[in-house]
């Protein structure tokens, strides 16, 4: 090859690495929260844990450490046993892989669900009081559908009752639902959700970055659909963060522009001396 020619290669790549090609840059890996064996506040997570006088809470944790390990939660009454965690991200995905024994639910309550977002409340030491979810916006998991949690919008028919995974992924304010899909999948927009919600704003922002699930109702009997409650298996929670899934960012055109023209004049010249030979 002609020196010529590769001074045009040459020029022509160091033009395209300045100009840059909008790639995106690669995803945090996904992380387990909780992998089924002992409990979830073991690990990490903060809980709301109250039913007495009138319900009850039952939890029995695994700790063999075998993949079938599983967590059992059953709430009865006004008992409420909820889960919430920081995870520190603006973008991301949140699943349960789950299997439902029984749930009830009434509009804006439920007894198993998962929330994309969040709002925990410390006291003035900084310990941990309580959280509240996203009434609206988070996922109900009944006992044969599954819905946005305002019971607006359509359901997705399934049988939650052997274990599926559900997952949220919340993206510049759009949140969308899946079933059994790989988090890989989700992030390249090869699978379509089941259920969808795009300009989503919750109430207050803080509490994006902060994910809840478990039973989150105390409705009692005085409600018309009396004592919302759930019992389930919980086999893993994943995570994964999509705050660095983004374009690589042009340079500035003239400095791309200033490097094609020194590629130029760098042929011009070895072209004339070409022609003197």
């Amino acid at each position: 090859m002609k020196i010529t020619q590769k001074l045009g290669i040459a020029t022509a790549s160091l033009v395209l690495s300045c100009v840059g090609v909008g790639l995106p840059s690669a995803a945090q890996a996904a992380t387990f929260l909780f992998d089924g064996s002992g409990t979830p506040e073991a690990v990490g997570w903060q809980l709301d844990s109250f039913g007495e006088p009138t319900g009850t809470i039952t939890v029995t944790p695994q700790f063999t450490g075998k993949p079938s390990d599983v967590l059992s939660v059953s709430t009865t009454g006004t008992a409420v046993n909820l889960y919430s965690r920081n995870i520190n991200a603006s973008n991301y995905i949140i699943s349960l892989g789950v299997k439902v024994l029984r749930s009830s639910f009434n509009s804006f309550d439920y007894g198993l669900g998962l929330s994309p977002f969040a709002q925990q409340f410390f006291d003035t030491n900084g310990n941990y009081s309580f959280s509240n979810v996203d009434r609206a916006n988070s996922l109900t998991i009944g006992e044969n559908s599954i819905q946005w949690s305002d019971l607006v919008g359509d359901s997705f028919a399934i049988d939650t009752s052997v274990f599926h995974e559900y997952a949220i992924s919340y993206i510049d304010g759009n949140l969308n639902v899946y079933v059994d899909n790989s988090f890989d999948d989700i992030i390249a927009g090869t699978v379509t959700p089941v259920l969808t919600r795009t300009g989503v704003t919750p109430l207050d922002e803080s509490v994006v970055g902060t994910v809840a699930f478990g039973d989150q109702s105390n409705d009692s009997i005085s409600f018309s659909n009396c004592c919302v409650n759930s019992s389930y298996q919980l086999d893993f929670i994943r995570f994964e963060s999509l705050d660095n899934v983004t374009s690589v960012p042009e340079p500035n055109s003239n400095f791309a522009l200033f490097f094609f023209g020194l590629g130029i004049l760098f042929i011009n010249k070895k072209l004339g001396f070409s022609r003197k030979i």
